[in-house]
């Protein structure tokens, strides 16, 4: 609870300092009419203000007076965004007071899968004056992977409950027979364990290593008395058993027991159960120990907490750890392609192959003869430090040479691979969280040197500078040629690719370039027909997002944007050939309609007049129309014929030069062939039904 607490605490600390000091995010809710440039640099700071948050969430800006949110990928209005109800509410009623209990989320209203998160809402700039607002989103399945990496008892599990007592996840309520339950005074939650093992464990936990080692002195010497007892004064023994005995009599008698118990026998098994106990708590505390040590380093790294060189000798020699070095140095590992890890993995599998990569990476420092210690940070990336002696420390490269090693085991001997980045080595456990984000940093720049990669600062000085502002202009020009059906926008694309693989970019960066390019799309698709807007919303928008989420590397992603654009403008033609088949077939039937007294008039004299070959105008037609050309001619022709026979007396002749027929004979075989009579005979039958 605590560790939560100060994760927790960290996020709403970040977040109200970032807004009371960075002018960039403060521009939002200006009223000055901001450039898509004003919005990608808002965007940028929100995501730099999301990776330093402890947990996996999402953070977006809402501005009151224009009615627009702001998330690190997008902006919406008010009424298309997906958390316009939760919006709503602190803008109608009070502003939720710290951390709200669980709801779903989605940034769209049409997500169906959204994701359990906890709320933090901070006013802008303050209560009174309600410019906007900013919302911070906790996915609930972090926080409980966080707690689940603390608890080592796999016997039961932890729970969280809101302060109405419903749980997080179900609407099971815990065992109130074992668990035990701690309240936090920050967020209202109550934290539960639902097994036997930790309510003891709780317990146990409370006490430190003094008591620990007090009661287990107090336990032998208990032991060693009873001993020396038995041996060497066996009368007051007797003594003691016939007290036992009277006792157990006198208790028996008042109980309605006939028989009694072996005293020694009693003695025996209270002495059994002592020395069992003390294995219990000797057992508990060294769980205890684990777990307050991860919380530790987990404090170290992330920089939620600092210790001097002192309080880290110190508190390691308590725990009878090593804890001298020359210098430090860490070395971060990351599993690739981790999403696909997890599908194809289940739960148990993907615990086995992390116990086992730590365990490798641990026996190849040993053999080199390095001390490491390593906790993993997130659910795919193990962050590991190495006390480094003055001889590896003089090297400069014991962690790239074992890194590497490292890799290449891994990639020889299992199904997956892994990258790792390597920080400068350090002097001082106090700045050890520093050089973690550098490891970090590093091992970010993977999208550009691709996976299965050690990178260190001497690699990543091989790439120029990074940033994306520099493709705004290659971009915008690509999807010009794009919207035009112009195929130079492939070599565009295909030169913007090979400008971002020479520079450093992270994953991040990445992200924020197909985000652009999903919105430069956007603005193009509003100015074509309805029809390839539609394509667009239904089909091809998401495909663009999941492009954004899932590549890991540059080259990943230009094969994945290369694919969906392909295919998105083969639509695109396919249904600008649609619509201009519709169009020339409507002028063709205007035509028909027009000259259909004409004699002349035939399927070569329209291709003629509208400059197209016989054939083509004659597959057009069907495929807008679903009718052949010459059907529909005697359609009108002989639609107007049956007109004039029934509200006229003109002679059939007559009526068959109207209707662009030249002799009589072939007028009366065609009209009897569509009626099944002669026109004379069908003028005398319908007028005489009418009589």
């Amino acid at each position: 609870m605590r560790n939560t607490d100060a994760n927790l605490k960290l996020i709403e600390r970040n977040v109200v300092s970032e807004m009371q000091s960075d002018k960039t995010l403060q521009s939002f809710f200006t009223d000055e009419p901001k450039t898509l440039y004003d919005f990608f640099l808002i965007q940028k700071k929100l995501v730099e203000l999301k990776a330093s948050l402890p947990f996996f969430s999402s953070v977006y800006l809402y501005d009151a007076a224009a009615g627009k949110v702001l998330t690190d990928s997008d902006v919406f209005t008010l009424d298309s965004f997906g958390d316009r109800s939760f919006i709503e509410a602190f803008n109608r009623g009070p502003v939720p007071y710290g951390w709200t209990k669980p709801r779903a989320y989605g940034q769209s209203q049409l997500d169906r899968n959204k994701q359990p998160v906890v709320s933090l809402v901070k006013l802008y700039p303050f209560a009174s004056e309600k410019r906007g607002a900013v919302v911070v989103n906790v996915y609930v399945s972090s926080l409980f992977h966080f707690i689940r990496e603390l608890n080592e008892n796999e016997s039961g599990s932890v729970g969280i409950m809101d302060e109405n007592m419903h749980p997080f996840f179900s609407s099971a309520q815990p065992d109130e027979a074992g668990p035990i339950a701690v309240r936090s005074e920050y967020t209202g939650w109550n934290y539960y364990a639902d097994s036997v093992l930790s309510g003891n464990f709780s317990v146990v936990s409370l006490l430190s290593d003094i008591w620990a080692a007090v009661i287990f002195v107090i336990i032998l010497a208990t032991v060693a008395w009873f001993t020396l007892i038995t041996h060497i004064h066996y009368k007051p023994i007797q003594m003691m058993a016939d007290k036992i005995k009277n006792y157990t009599a006198r208790k028996s008698g008042e109980l309605g027991i006939k028989s009694l118990p072996n005293e020694l026998a009693f003695i025996d098994t209270a002495i059994d159960q002592l020395l069992q106990s003390s294995m219990d708590y000797e057992n508990l505390h060294k769980q205890d120990r684990l777990l307050r040590q991860r919380t530790l380093f987990m404090e170290l790294l992330s920089g939620l907490r600092v210790m001097t060189q002192e309080e880290w000798e110190k508190q390691m020699e308590a725990w009878e750890m090593p804890y001298r070095y020359e210098r430090l140095g860490i070395v971060m590992i990351e599993i690739d392609e981790y999403g696909a890890f997890a599908a194809q993995y289940k739960p148990g599998d993907q615990y086995l192959l992390k116990f086992l990569i730590e365990t490798a990476y641990g026996e190849m420092a040993q053999k080199r003869g390095v001390h490491v210690w390593h906790s993993w940070t997130e659910p795919h990336r193990l962050s590991i430090v190495h006390h480094l002696g003055e001889e590896e420390a003089s090297s400069g490269d014991t962690l790239p040479r074992l890194a590497e090693e490292f890799r290449a085991w891994i990639n020889d001997n299992l199904d997956i691979t892994v990258s790792a980045g390597i920080s400068e080595e350090f002097r001082s456990i106090e700045a050890i969280a520093s050089f973690h984000r550098q490891a970090a940093k590093h091992l970010s720049y993977k999208a550009v040197f691709g996976v299965n990669v050690v990178i260190d600062s001497q690699i990543a000085e091989t790439k120029l500078p990074g940033g994306t502002y520099r493709y705004f202009e290659p971009l915008t020009e690509m999807i010009r040629f794009y919207k035009l059906n112009n195929g130079q926008w492939q070599d565009k694309l295909r030169d913007i690719f090979g400008e971002l693989k020479r520079v450093l970019l992270t994953r991040n960066d990445l992200a924020r370039l197909t985000n652009d390019l999903i919105r430069e799309l956007e603005t193009a698709m509003r100015m074509l027909p309805a029809g390839i807007q539609r394509l667009w919303t239904a089909e091809y928008r998401h495909q663009f997002e999941q492009a954004a989420r899932h590549a890991e590397t540059v080259e990943e992603l230009q094969d994945r944007l290369h694919a969906v654009m392909n295919k998105l403008a083969r639509d695109m033609e396919r249904e600008r050939i649609n619509r201009d088949s519709h169009a020339v077939a409507d002028r063709i039937k205007a035509y028909i309609d027009l000259h259909y007294a004409d004699p002349d008039l035939s399927l070569i004299q329209v291709s003629d007049h509208y400059k197209l070959s016989p054939r083509v105008v004659s597959h057009l037609f069907k495929e807008a129309t679903g009718e052949k050309f010459m059907d529909y001619v005697l359609k009108v022709r002989f639609g107007h014929a049956r007109r004039l026979l029934l509200e006229t007396d003109e002679p059939i002749q007559s009526i068959a030069e109207q209707v662009g027929y030249l002799h009589v004979i072939s007028f009366h075989r065609a009209f009897k062939k569509m009626f099944g009579v002669p026109p004379g005979e069908y003028r005398n039958m319908h007028r005489s039904r009418e009589g």
